[in-house]
């Protein structure tokens, strides 16, 4: 009987050892380790982010009903190296391998035949957590965080420096777990979209140069079908 219950006991601790191992996964989300080195990677939910292909087609209306039709540029770097270098003076070749880590660029360009070039960027990635909102507050590298960032050239734009990566014509995307939603709706042409973020310019300040009335005062880009307003 005393056996009975040391074995039960035994049994007992290690489901609750395997439990705290299965929150702890959770909480380290888009981390892991690679022989030791630490891996920031995309997770499930990022992946929602980063549907768009090479080639694909972003075709949307502004305001005045003018199409405007782009085809995607798409980069995905998966495992890359952050490396830095280091030791005495600038051409020093000791490199430290000091994480991985995953990112995705999306640029569209314009195709139809009323425009032509780079309409902006869009930037994913995983990467230590910010400890603040201010790159000087240092970064955290045991929890892994989900940035998204972009411009669109023809945006108004703002100027909130602290925030806004691209300066003047930035988009401001959520921040953390708001990349996972609430979302807003929005019915284009009959098409639903559900997962809609929107981004509304503001006055872009003495700091930044005067552009067209043409420019775009709102933009709104879906999580899986891009910019679709």
């Amino acid at each position: 009987m005393k056996l009975l219950r040391t074995l039960f006991q035994l049994s007992a601790g290690l489901l609750l050892l395997g439990t705290a191992s299965c929150k702890k996964e959770e909480e380290f989300e888009g981390l892991s380790s690679v022989n030791g080195v630490l891996y920031y990677h995309f997770t499930d939910n990022d992946r929602l982010w980063l549907q768009a292909k090479q080639g694909d087609e972003w075709i949307f209306e502004n305001g005045r009903g003018v199409r405007h039709t782009y085809r995607l540029y798409v980069n995905q770097e998966i495992k890359a190296e952050n490396v830095e270098f280091t030791g005495p003076g600038l051409l020093s070749n000791s490199a430290v391998l000091v994480n991985y880590y995953d990112a995705a660029v999306l640029r569209p360009f314009r195709t139809d035949t009323s425009g032509a070039g780079s309409g902006g960027e869009f930037r994913f990635c995983r990467g230590a957590a910010l400890r603040s909102n201010l790159y000087y507050g240092g970064f955290d590298k045991n929890t892994s965080h989900f940035y998204a960032k972009g411009e669109w050239h023809k945006f108004v734009g703002n100027t909130d420096l602290i925030s806004d990566y691209y300066n003047c014509r930035g988009l401001k995307f959520p921040n953390g777990p708001a990349l996972n939603g609430p979302f807003a709706s929005l019915t284009v042409r009959g098409q639903q979209y559900t997962e809609v973020v929107a981004f509304i310019g503001t006055s872009r300040g003495p700091t930044c140069a005067p552009v067209s009335q043409s420019y775009m005062q709102e933009l709104y880009y879906d999580r899986q079908a891009g910019i679709v307003r």
